[in-house]
């Protein structure tokens, strides 16, 4: 059943332009992103003595820089993806016929997750000819790519599972999508009023609760259980919140 209902949601997404839209919007724009990046670094290579040449850290300058940026993209891209998974459905008044087919809300979150997941893997194969470039300019510091790939992929997920929850409390797209890009706004800067915070226990405790800490050590290599655990709980708390919002209708 979960399946037959991701491959429902997929090929809404790709039969209407605005996936086409959002994967090549998307590919322009970390593109631009890239080749600033490469361009600077180079640029300063060759703008200092060879000798100091290795001060400058490729994966610092160019690769960390690259996939912060993909994630700011996000704040923009996953609640344009999925403000209508739920809302639309709600204002065409078919997402009853979800309930009168043998199916339970956790499949519908979930399969309507793993579609949005898929659009979002979608948008991050286009930046696999990064890597050959790099390659191709004889740059072999491949070093922390792959972690940074993880980390961006879970903070996706937290942000789709978001989403979703944002979705299943509005009929109006527009507010799905505005409380989403709200909630992930909050999860940013709940990080920094740790860092800005005087008291120890209130820092630390802000600093969990927010997600830049977590996506910057997995970003760097430096995987943790906490991170794992952060991760897992966020998703896991805010797809039990979506079948919780779908179930209101029994209420």
């Amino acid at each position: 059943m979960i399946w037959t209902l991701w491959k429902k949601e997929l090929e809404s997404y790709f039969a209407s332009p605005l996936a086409y839209v959002l994967v090549g919007l998307f590919s322009l724009i970390s593109g631009i992103i890239f080749f600033n990046l490469l361009a600077t670094y180079t640029d300063g290579i060759q703008a200092i003595p060879q000798n100091m040449a290795q001060e400058i850290s490729f994966v610092e300058e160019v690769v960390l820089r690259l996939f912060a940026n993909i994630n700011f993209l996000f704040l923009v891209f996953i609640p344009l993806i999925t403000m209508r998974l739920f809302s639309e459905e709600k204002r065409l008044e078919t997402i009853d016929l979800y309930w009168l087919a043998p199916v339970r809300e956790w499949q519908v979150v979930l399969s309507k997750g793993l579609a949005a997941f898929t659009l979002i893997i979608t948008m991050l194969v286009m930046t696999g000819i990064f890597p050959l470039i790099i390659w191709g300019v004889g740059i072999r510091d491949f070093s922390l790519l792959t972690t940074a790939y993880l980390g961006v992929a879970c903070n996706a997920l937290c942000y789709i599972s978001l989403g979703l929850f944002c979705s299943s409390l509005s009929g109006n797209q527009i507010i799905a999508a505005l409380l989403s890009v709200l909630g992930i706004m909050f999860l940013w800067m709940i990080t920094w009023g740790g860092h800005l915070n005087s008291n120890y226990l209130v820092a630390e405790i802000f600093t969990y609760i927010g997600i830049t800490s977590h996506f910057e050590r997995i970003l760097r290599g430096l995987i943790g259980t906490q991170d794992i655990i952060y991760y897992l709980t966020f998703i896991f708390l805010f797809g039990f919140l979506t079948v919780k919002s779908l179930g209101r209708r029994n209420w």
